[in-house]
C-alpha cells in the first residue's frame, strides 16, 4: 500500500460520492418547489452559486494535483475543507443557510480526522496497515454524519438551482 491509497480513499469516500453512486433510496426524487425568495435572497443565492462553482473548479484542480503528487493528498484535505468553510452564506434563505452551516460543522469534524495524520512510508506495509487501521473507523464515523447533511444540501441546491456535486461529500 502506498500513500496514494489514502488520497484515493479520501477522494472516493468524501468528495467523489457527490456523483450519486451511493444515493439513498428516493434520493433522486424531485425536490419540493422553491419557496418565494426576496430580492436580497436571490442576490445571495447568485453569489453563493458563484462561490460553489468556483470552489468546485478549484477542487477539481486540487484533485488533479493529488494524482501527480500523492503525498500532497493529505495536505489537500485541509485546504479543501478551509476553502469550503470560507464560502459566505449571508442573506441566503434560512433552509439553505442552515444546511450549509451543518455542512461546515461536519467538514470541521472531517478535518479533525486528518489533522495530525502521520506521514506514512508506503514501502512499510506494517506501518501503513497500522495507520489505516486507526484512520478508517474515524473516517467511517464522520462519513456517517456527512451523508444525510450532504443529501439535504444537494436537494436544496436543486431547489435553488445550484449544482452542489463537488461540495457535498458523502452524497
Amino acid at each position: 500500500m502506498k500513500l496514494h491509497l489514502l488520497t484515493s480513499l479520501f477522494l472516493t469516500t468524501s468528495l467523489a460520492f457527490a456523483a450519486g453512486d451511493n444515493a439513498a433510496p428516493g434520493a433522486n426524487a424531485a425536490p419540493a418547489a422553491a419557496a418565494p425568495v426576496t430580492a436580497e435572497e436571490k442576490a445571495a443565492i447568485a453569489n453563493f452559486k458563484t462561490q460553489i462553482e468556483e470552489t468546485s473548479k478549484w477542487i477539481e484542480e486540487k484533485q488533479k494535483e493529488a494524482t501527480t503528487d500523492p503525498a500532497a493528498g493529505i495536505a489537500m484535505v485541509g485546504e479543501i475543507i478551509a476553502k469550503l468553510k470560507a464560502i459566505k452564506c449571508d442573506g441566503l434563505p434560512a433552509d439553505l443557510k442552515g444546511a450549509w452551516g451543518d455542512m461546515t460543522v461536519v467538514l470541521g469534524e472531517m478535518g479533525e480526522v486528518f489533522k495530525g495524520m502521520p506521514k506514512v512510508d508506503g514501502t512499510k506495509p506494517e506501518e501503513m496497515q497500522k495507520v489505516m487501521g486507526e484512520f478508517l473507523p474515524k473516517m467511517m464515523a464522520v462519513q456517517g454524519k456527512v451523508a444525510p447533511v450532504a443529501k439535504k444540501l444537494k436537494d436544496l441546491g436543486t431547489k435553488y438551482g445550484i449544482e452542489m456535486g463537488k461540495v457535498t461529500p458523502g452524497n
